[in-house]
């Protein structure tokens, strides 16, 4: 059996390209924006990087995951140079993907059981990963003090407390999606014309 061909894709257009640069480039500033801000109130080291990664849902939506990866690593990387808080900026680095990938995985995962399972591995594995990455590659004394001060119990408290605020974000992604669709796409014209 002989396979069709595909059709050709259609090239964008100039003003189409413009469009998507100057979209990926506000969500981009707004995201670093957010990951500083975190990095000048302490108590925003985990909601500042969720807060900017779910700035990656309108490039995403719009142009694709491709926009949306380059959006988040641009992002990641600028909170790294310019941020105070270099543990939100490795959280976002660690996680702040997840609302590219969510959507494959919601396809791909059968059951609701079984999906749940493997959302929560990917988040415990993400967040150990940033953890054993600072500390014992990167040698910041100062979280691995943390960690020795807070003792097991308080660390295992800590890390199902990251889980299921993890598991919450996730929840309140497709809400988002719906506000964008419903409320913000209709007013972002300019983007599709």
């Amino acid at each position: 059996m002989s396979q069709q061909p595909r059709p050709p894709q259609r090239h964008r257009t100039s003003r189409e390209t413009s469009a998507m640069i100057a979209l990926c480039g506000m969500m981009t500033a707004l995201s670093v924006v957010l990951m500083l801000a975190g990095g000048v109130m302490l108590i925003a080291t985990y909601a500042a990087p969720l807060l900017a990664s779910a700035l990656l849902l309108p490039p995403m939506l719009e142009y694709g995951r491709k926009a949306g990866w380059t959006c988040w690593l641009a992002t990641g990387l600028l909170a790294l140079i310019l941020g105070l808080d270099k543990e939100a900026a490795f959280f976002y680095l660690f996680i702040g993907w997840w609302p590219l990938v969510k959507w494959q995985l919601e396809k791909r995962v059968p059951g609701k059981g079984v999906r749940l399972a493997v959302k929560l591995a990917v988040f415990l594995a993400a967040v150990c990963l940033m953890y054993a990455f600072l500390g014992f590659v990167l040698h910041l004394d100062a979280i691995v003090g943390e960690f020795a001060e807070m003792g097991r119990w308080m660390t295992a408290a800590f890390f199902v407390m990251m889980t299921l605020c993890l598991l919450l974000y996730d929840r309140l992604l497709m809400p988002l999606v719906l506000l964008y669709a419903r409320r913000l796409r209709p007013r972002l014209k300019f983007l599709r014309k």
